[in-house]
């Protein structure tokens, strides 16, 4: 399962459900055994342990009469690579200040920023409009828009923060992207795009860009998206040749046309079933009044 990183991230918040957890690393225990010894009460663990369940971090499986708690493995993987991503990034980021401190190079004044912004308008709601451009694989361009050479097969956005972006292959390399920075459905997310300016990856986030997509609703059935592919300033010399290829019609542009006929046929598609379904409803009514 895909776990809700900020979910999981306030539920360590407590001391009682840290404590908890601290009791389950040791294997499966039932809640008699978990509440001995706590500062609170068997309901309140209950309570807690609820919680721990809502966030995807712990498990429950009944034995005969009883009922055992356990710890997720597969949500606390995602949560250790969550924050492994931090600090991988705060390591590099600290390497480089030192580095820069004993060649006692003066700290540079920021550029101004340099972005491409782009929005379309789709006709449908706010959390559909939302649901399709996250499921990257359903319409991304990759044959004309890709990192890999050849082109890969389909482009996946995995759905949490500290997320990988990538392009996976035929053959099941994948090439990274970037990596999600924000996941706030149905109204923004931010990306990290990882790419050079020689059009490869960039292990270093900080020496790429950011592309945050936010979606606004202008009615039931309406929603606009804004497409911004932001800091190419990061670029220094090469900065206006990127900008101006992203901001040429094969650039963003081309990828919200894309993104909007995946709505549009997603659409489509689902008032087909709905049609569908009604059709079987009324078969079904003629049937039973025979």
């Amino acid at each position: 399962m895909s776990a809700d990183i900020g979910t999981a991230l306030d539920a360590l918040g407590d001391p009682t459900r840290r404590a908890i957890l601290s009791r389950l690393a040791v294997g499966p225990v039932p809640v008699g055994e978990i509440s001995r010894g706590l500062p609170v009460g068997r309901p309140a663990v209950s309570m807690h342990l609820r919680v721990l369940r809502d966030a995807g971090l712990v498990m429950a499986r009944s034995a005969g009469n009883r009922r055992y708690y356990q710890l997720n493995p597969d949500v606390l993987g995602q949560l250790r690579d969550y924050l492994d991503w931090y600090w991988t990034q705060a390591l590099a980021a600290y390497k480089t200040a030192a580095e820069r401190e004993d060649d006692h190079t003066p700290m540079s004044e920021p550029e101004p920023e340099i972005s491409v912004v782009k929005t379309v308008t789709v006709q449908t709601g706010i959390a559909r409009a939302f649901e399709v451009f996250a499921d990257h694989g359903r319409w991304w361009p990759v044959q004309t828009h890709h990192l890999a050479e050849p082109p890969g097969t389909t482009v996946i956005l995995e759905p949490f923060v500290g997320g990988r972006w990538y392009e996976r292959s035929a053959d099941g390399s994948e090439c990274d992207w970037g990596r999600v920075l924000a996941w706030e459905p149905p109204h923004r997310m931010l990306l990290t795009w990882q790419m050079g300016a020689g059009w490869v990856y960039e292990p270093h986030p900080s020496l790429g860009s950011e592309i945050e997509v936010r979606f606004t609703a202008e009615g039931p059935g309406r929603t606009r998206v804004e497409f911004a592919h932001r800091h190419l300033e990061r670029y220094a010399d090469q900065a206006e040749r990127m900008r101006s290829g992203l901001d040429g019609p094969n650039g963003a542009a081309q990828v919200l046309v894309a993104y909007g006929a995946a709505v549009s046929a997603a659409d489509v598609s689902a008032a087909a079933v709905s049609v569908a379904d009604v059709a079987g409803a009324a078969t079904k009514e003629e049937h039973s009044v025979h």
